[in-house]
C-alpha cells in the first residue's frame, strides 16, 4: 500500500470516526431532549387535569384535556378503569399497570411502554377528588410523531456522513498526492541521477518551507555535497596518478639508462643510482601519505599515550637539522610538558612543518621552532623568513595535492600539510598559519594538554 493511499485511508477512516461520533451524541441528544419535553409536557397536563377533577362537582370529560396522540386515564387504587380518553380507542386496562401500583403507594413515575405497536411515554400519579377519593391519574403520549423524525434524522445523517466521507476521500487524497509531490519529484530525481550519474541535478521546490521543504532543501544539500566530494575524489585520483607517474617514469628511465649503457664509469652510475634513491624516497613519501590520507577517511583514529613534549621536539630538531641545507634552525627553550599523543605522529606532523619551512627558505635564512604551556593547550609553533605564502594561497594550502604557483617547481607531493592537519584534528587540535608574502610564515599547532581518556572510576565501572 503506497503511503498517498495509507494517508488517505487513515484521513478518511478518521473523518468517517468523527461524523459517526458526531452523528450518534446527536441522535442521543435529539432522543433525549425529546423525552424531556415529554415529561414536562405530561407532568404540566397531569397537573391541569388534577386541578380540573379536584375542583369539579362530578368527573369531566377526558377528552378536553387528551387528543390526537396524548392519551389519559383515571382508575381506582384497585387499577379499574373509572374513564378513559377515546384516543386510547377502549384500551380496556392501565396504560402502565406497575406504576399504577406504585402510585397507590404515592410514587409518581415516568416510564416508556408499548401500546399497540407504538411506544408510549406514560406519567403516572396519585390525586384525591373530592376531598377524599385516592384515584390514579395515568397521563400518556405517543412517540410515533417523534420516532418518525429521529428515522427521517437517521437517514439524513447515514446519507450525509457517506457523502462527506466521499468527499473526505476524495480531498484527502488529492491533498496526499499534492503534499507527496516533492517525494515523487526526489524520487525521480534520485532515480535519474542513478541512470546518468549526473550530480549536478536538484529538486526543484517551491512550496512553504515546511517538512516537507526541508527534506528537499537537506536532499540538495547532501547532492551538493556528494557532487563535491565525489569531485575532489577525481580530483585525487588524477594528481595522485599525476604524482605516482612521475617518480616512475624517472625511476624508469634511469633503469633503462643502467642497462644500456654497462659500460658507463661509476661517478655516473653513482649519479643515476642517487637520482634512482631521491625517486625512491619521494615515491615513499607519496605512498605514506597516500595511506595515512585513506586511513583518515576510513575513520581511523590514533592511540595516545603519555608524552614529553620536549622530548619530542628535540628529537625531531636533531633529525632535521642535519638536512637544513644552509637554513639557520633555532630550537626554543624547551620545559618538561607532558601530555596525551601519539608521538609517531606528532614527530611526522612537525618533520612535514620543518621540512616545508626548510624547503621555502634561501641558505641563510632562519627557522625557529618552539614548544610551550599556553593554558589549555601544548603550542608548537614553526617560523622562518622564508618567501611566504600568498593570500590567495591561504585558504587552499591544506588541500590534497594543492601547490600554489611559486612553489610547483619544488620537489614535493602536495599531501604534507593534508596530513598534518589529520594528525592534528585527531589529537583535538587545529593548525593556525600566519604570512607575509616575502617576510616568511608561521605555523602554530595546538594540541589540547588534558587527558582526553575517562577518569579511572570511569573505566573500572
Amino acid at each position: 500500500m503506497s503511503i498517498r493511499l495509507r494517508l488517505t485511508v487513515w484521513y478518511a477512516g478518521l473523518m468517517a470516526l468523527t461524523l459517526v461520533l458526531s452523528s450518534v451524541i446527536l441522535y442521543l441528544v435529539l432522543n433525549q431532549s425529546m423525552t424531556i419535553e415529554t415529561d414536562t409536557f405530561l407532568e404540566s397536563k397531569a397537573r391541569d387535569m388534577s386541578f380540573s377533577l379536584q375542583s369539579a362537582l362530578r368527573l369531566p370529560d377526558l377528552d378536553r384535556f387528551a387528543e390526537g396522540d396524548v392519551y389519559a386515564q383515571l382508575l381506582m387504587p384497585d387499577l379499574r378503569i373509572v374513564d378513559e380518553s377515546k384516543s386510547l380507542g377502549d384500551l380496556g386496562e392501565p396504560l402502565d399497570p406497575e406504576a399504577a401500583r406504585l402510585a397507590v403507594a404515592g410514587t409518581s413515575s415516568f416510564n416508556t411502554v408499548v401500546i399497540r405497536d407504538v411506544r408510549v411515554r406514560v406519567y403516572t400519579t396519585r390525586i384525591t377528588i373530592r376531598g377524599n377519593q385516592v384515584r390514579i391519574l395515568q397521563v400518556g403520549r405517543s412517540f410515533e410523531r417523534f420516532e418518525h423524525t429521529l428515522t427521517w434524522l437517521q437517514r439524513a445523517l447515514l446519507i450525509g456522513d457517506l457523502a462527506l466521507v466521499a468527499l473526505a476521500t476524495a480531498v484527502g487524497w488529492w491533498m496526499a498526492g499534492s503534499s507527496l509531490r516533492p517525494i515523487v519529484r526526489i524520487t525521480r530525481t534520485v532515480q535519474s541521477i542513478g541512470e546518468s550519474q549526473r550530480l549536478d541535478q536538484r529538486v526543484e521546490y517551491e512550496g512553504p518551507h515546511d517538512e516537507i521543504g526541508e527534506l528537499v532543501h537537506t536532499f540538495n544539500r547532501m547532492l551538493a555535497q556528494l557532487e563535491a566530494s565525489i569531485s575532489a575524489q577525481r580530483r585525487f585520483v588524477a594528481d595522485a596518478s599525476h604524482e605516482l607517474r612521475t617518480p616512475l617514469t624517472t625511476l624508469r628511465l634511469n633503469i633503462d639508462l643502467l642497462r644500456r649503457d654497462r659500460t658507463a664509469e661509476p661517478p655516473e652510475r653513482a649519479e643515476v643510482l642517487d637520482d634512482i634513491a631521491s625517486e625512491l624516497d619521494r615515491l615513499s613519501r607519496l605512498v605514506q601519505g597516500l595511506l595515512d590520507l585513506a586511513r583518515a577517511d576510513a575513520g581511523f583514529h590514533l592511540e595516545r599515550q603519555p608524552v614529553r613534549a620536549d622530548e619530542i621536539v628535540l628529537d625531531v630538531y636533531h633529525q632535521v637539522r642535519p638536512a637544513a641545507d644552509g637554513v639557520v634552525i633555532n630550537l626554543g627553550e624547551t620545559f618538561p610538558i607532558t601530555f596525551y599523543a601519539n608521538p609517531d605522529y606528532l614527530k611526522q606532523l612537525l618533520l612535514i612543518l620543518l621540512d616545508n619551512a626548510i624547503k621555502y627558505t634561501d641558505p641563510g635564512g632562519q627557522v625557529r621552532f618552539t614548544v610551550e604551556r599556553d593554558g589549555e593547550w601544548v603550542k608548537f609553533q614553526v617560523s622562518d623568513t622564508g618567501r611566504g605564502i600568498a593570500p590567495e594561497d591561504l585558504p587552499h594550502i591544506f588541500e590534497r595535492f594543492y601547490r600554489s604557483r611559486g612553489v610547483r617547481r619544488q620537489r614535493g607531493t602536495g599531501l604534507g600539510l593534508a596530513v598534518a592537519r589529520w594528525i592534528a584534528e585527531e589529537h583535538g587540535g587545529h593548525i593556525d598559519v600566519e604570512s607575509v608574502p616575502g617576510h616568511g610564515a608561521t605555523f602554530t599547532v595546538w594540541l589540547p594538554a588534558g587527558d582526553p581518556r575517562p577518569p579511572a572510576s570511569l573505566q573500572s565501572s
